[in-house]
């Protein structure tokens, strides 16, 4: 079960990120970065070595030599159905978000505590949950129920598979228009 801020655990989203996308690609290392590409001037692209070491030197962070995770697959596979189940079971605490959702999703609702009584929004989700190429988690600060969160994800999850377009018939002819300025 995971569980986001319950007694004195402290994940930020990007730890998160690689936590769900290592357990939805079966425990392999997942390389998390925020930079796609870095151009110079002259239009050659920096090498992915060279962004990383800037990026950690700038960040303090150390190199990680951490290897794919051995998990055994009877446990996997109840933790990925149970983040099916959050889905597309009618009581899952994401259901209502992704019961129309054409594609198969994985996630998990959160609600971890902070001070003063108040509660962050978690979700954390991957899809497509038989062959999974993306994760994606959002927090909102004071959010509440991770289901609200679920609705951006999904939204998100609308753009990047393309499920937004809409069948759009450009009229290529050529209408003859004069003007005449006075």
């Amino acid at each position: 079960m995971l569980l986001f801020g319950q007694g004195d655990n402290e994940f930020s989203p990007l730890q998160m990120a690689r936590y769900i996308s290592m357990l939805a690609n079966g425990g392999k290392k997942i390389d998390v970065t925020t930079v796609k590409t870095i151009r110079n001037a002259d239009g050659s692209e920096v090498s992915r070595e060279d962004i990383n070491g800037f990026v950690n030197k700038k960040l303090g962070l150390e190199e990680d030599n951490t290897d794919n995770r051995e998990i055994n697959q009877s446990h996997l596979n109840a933790v990925l159905e149970g983040m099916k189940s959050v889905t597309s079971d009618s009581g899952g605490t994401a259901y209502v978000r992704f019961k129309d959702f054409n594609i198969s999703v994985g996630g998990k609702t959160g609600s971890a505590e902070a001070p003063n009584n108040k509660v962050h929004a978690w979700f954390v989700g991957f899809a497509p949950f038989e062959n999974p190429e993306i994760a994606i988690v959002v927090m909102v600060e004071n959010g509440g129920h991770g289901n609200y969160t679920a609705e951006v994800v999904r939204d998100i999850m609308t753009e990047y598979f393309g499920m937004n377009t809409q069948n759009i018939e450009e009229n290529m002819q050529a209408i003859p228009y004069i003007e005449i300025m006075q």
